[in-house]
């Protein structure tokens, strides 16, 4: 359970030397190493795609939540008293938070696992097709998935300034006046919320290449009789 929420694994990476990288890869042979040089391409292009595809994911939800959050503080109810202050609405602006939160980490880690193939690409492309990846024309330019983790983070960034501005309407920043009369309901929500987040990032969430170790398992397969 510990691990859900903050990782205790610890890294098992080895540094390899250049040479060292290219006797893994087996780059003396030809054939191998322009397998592996394919290979790289496919998983960047790969990751790009799926990038584009989860973006897709996270804005379909987050649309979904800013829908339902405005379709409930501007509802005539919202300006009724309401004994749990309302409290849909922060945990519509919690889930908001948590998504929008999940979006900028997506981004991140999809960004890494890219330039992770982008590097084995350099490293190999000289011996098939000269530094073709490498040779760029612009000297600078815009990256669309760094404008993307700016968006993503904005977003999260609005949830938090909606949740303090809930709990400012409610009089929930008011301690004293919070203490004697708890809503467990935002209480429970703010708690599942940093827990989340916790989780995403330093626990779960978060990847660590750890040393695997694996135990096969065979099925059984017996042939019917007759």
């Amino acid at each position: 359970m510990l691990d859900y929420i903050w990782s205790t694994k610890q890294p098992g990476l080895t540094v390899l030397t250049e040479d060292e990288y290219r006797e893994e890869l087996k780059c003396d042979d030809p054939e191998i190493a322009e397998r592996a040089f394919n290979k790289a391409w496919e998983a960047r292009n790969f990751e790009i795609e799926m990038y584009w595809k989860r973006a897709t994911y996270f804005w379909a939800f987050i649309a979904s939540t800013f829908v339902g959050y405005f379709a409930l503080v501007g509802s005539d109810n919202y300006q009724k008293h309401d004994n749990y202050a309302h409290v849909d609405v922060y945990i519509i602006i919690c889930i908001g938070f948590v998504l929008s939160y999940a979006w900028l980490l997506t981004n991140i880690g999809s960004k890494s696992w890219q330039r992770h193939w982008e590097v084995h690409v350099d490293l190999l492309e000289d011996k098939f097709t000269g530094p073709l990846y490498k040779i760029v024309h612009p000297k600078e330019t815009y990256s669309v998935s760094k404008i993307n983790e700016i968006v993503s983070a904005v977003f999260t960034a609005v949830w938090l300034l909606l949740g303090f501005k809930y709990l400012a309407e409610q009089n929930l920043l008011n301690v004293y006046s919070s203490l004697n009369n708890i809503n467990w309901f935002v209480v429970v929500t703010s708690v599942l919320s940093v827990l989340a987040v916790v989780s995403m990032t330093k626990g779960h969430g978060r990847g660590k290449f750890s040393d695997r170790v694996v135990k096969m398992h065979k099925r059984n397969v017996v042939y019917a009789s007759g």
